[in-house]
């Protein structure tokens, strides 16, 4: 382990391409389709109208999102609109954050802690799902990333241009989602606990605040809005979520959807136990580290919008965990570390035990047809089709545990059991492909709402028929065999 650590010292640019690459590759392997509910393919339609100079169709949570809509535009510009190109982004956006968390780990203590920290948040389950998305996580996670290593790398130099870095990083995350602004709080003491220099929690936070008060004057000019971006949010749908209200009890009890990341429960609570024991640290920087993840964790869970009755202002789901939870494994592997050089046997066993959970877990995520060969049959069959305007039989198939999936139910309890879909879910599920087939395939986009609801027809229980303009539903030419996570298109068979 010695030699490799100096190994990695002495070759630090090369590691940090391999780091970077093994992402890519990680990524690639377990790479997901498109996801079936609807915030991909808006966004996805959104960015095609805009590389086609028709502008987004009107402001709303996903054509905000200017930090994915912009650059996916540009993609689509430049090598059209390939379905295969929609986790070229995530992939990206999350190797980036793999490198600075590198980065991070090795500014706080050394190489073995950066790495470690990189290679597990990589090796991170719920990464297989959130590196295929265009979901604003993963682009929180690396901008996240981007500014805690500038704010560390001030706090060495005490550059006010890494301040001002740290702010712009800020404001790119906050293009993604608003939810950037729970990482304030955190970043602000990063800067003030190791060095008391108030000044430079000034600097930053006039950067961070000043691009997005700009902003806010653009979308008010822009839209008449005058709340902005908030305004525009909070006036669709998004903002009008009754199912937000909870009652008291229920909102003290917020702690317990936790238990949504399911496996990853324990590794969630050794964090935040780690994250417990960083404030008996000398080193203030790791108080910054701690405070950072557990405020962006409090609030992700108890942050409201509206105090009498209480409504969320947003729901907890295992997907927002990737966005911080690399420091909580950053804290924890610095504890796992600090027991491997105490205690060699048991701290070595412990290490290997987490990355050989995360190995196999990821494992199991890789599909039998990698997802970007299975787009690239899918358009060369979906397109012409939808450029003929042929009818598309949908087919859902329920989900089918893996082969080590099968294993761990059987294992645990004895029999395989599945909750029957609805016919209110199936039809859902089936609205929300036929959404996903007008995004993706459909060459026309000023066509995507009209095509995304036309009314399909049931044949069977989990078969529907998107008819062609005139209504037909004869002769389908291809069967899209859709499940919550996977997608094929096949010829049609009478």
């Amino acid at each position: 382990m010695g030699r490799l650590m100096n190994w990695v010292e002495d070759n630090r640019t090369l590691v940090l391409l391999l780091i970077f690459l093994f992402s890519v590759a990680v990524r690639v392997a377990t790479l997901e389709y498109l996801d079936l509910g609807g915030d991909n393919a808006e966004r996805w339609m959104q960015a095609h109208r805009v590389a086609q100079g028709l502008g987004v169709t009107h402001w709303y949570n996903h054509s905000m999102r200017w930090v994915i809509v912009l650059p996916l535009a540009g993609l689509i510009k430049l090598f059209g609109p390939h379905p295969a190109l929609s986790p070229v982004l995530p992939i990206l956006f999350a190797s980036i954050g793999a490198v600075f968390l590198y980065l991070i780990g090795e500014k706080l203590q050394d190489a073995r802690l950066g790495l470690s920290t990189a290679l597990l948040t990589v090796l991170l389950p719920l990464m297989a799902r959130s590196g295929s998305q265009l979901w604003p996580g993963i682009f929180e996670m690396a901008y996240l990333a981007i500014m805690v290593y500038l704010i560390l790398c001030w706090i060495d130099s005490r550059h006010t241009w890494l301040l001002v870095l740290a702010g712009v990083a800020f404001f790119c995350g906050w293009g993604a989602r608003v939810t950037m602004v729970y990482t304030w709080p955190g970043a602000a003491l990063l800067i003030w606990l190791p060095t008391r220099d108030f000044r430079a929690v000034v600097v930053y936070t006039a950067v961070a605040s000043g691009l997005c008060f700009a902003e806010w004057g653009w979308f008010w000019w822009d839209s008449g809005n005058p709340l902005g971006r908030l305004g525009l949010l909070f006036a669709t749908s998004y903002g009008r979520q009754d199912n937000l209200f909870i009652p008291l009890k229920d909102y003290l009890l917020q702690f317990t959807d936790l238990l949504k990341l399911k496996g990853l429960v324990p590794i969630a609570v050794l964090t935040l136990g780690a994250a417990g024991l960083a404030f008996r640290e000398k080193d203030r920087r790791w108080w910054g580290i701690s405070i950072l993840y557990l405020s962006v964790t409090f609030l992700m869970l108890y942050m409201v919008t509206h105090l009498f009755p209480i409504k969320l202002a947003l729901p907890f789901g295992s997907r927002k965990w990737p966005i911080f939870a690399p420091y909580g494994i950053l804290l924890l592997m610095y504890y796992l570390l600090k027991l491997r050089d105490s205690r060699p046997r048991l701290g070595f066993a412990l290490i290997t035990v987490l990355f050989a959970a995360f190995s196999v877990f990821t494992l199991i995520r890789i599909p039998s047809t990698n997802t970007l060969v299975q787009m690239s049959r899918d358009y060369a069959l979906l397109r012409p089709a939808l450029d003929a305007d042929r009818p598309v039989r949908m087919v859902y198939q329920p989900w089918e545990p893996n082969f080590i999936e099968k294993e761990i139910i059987s294992a645990f309890t004895g029999k395989q059991k599945r909750r029957n879909r609805s016919d209110r879910e199936i039809l859902l599920d089936m609205d929300r492909n036929q959404q996903r087939i007008a995004s993706l395939f459909l060459d026309d986009v000023t066509q995507f709402h009209a095509y995304s609801h036309r009314p399909a027809v049931r044949m069977e229980r989990y078969v529907y028929i998107i008819p062609s303009a005139d209504g037909s539903i004869e002769n389908p030419a291809v069967d899209s065999v859709f499940g919550i996570r996977t997608h094929a298109a096949v010829p049609a068979k009478d």
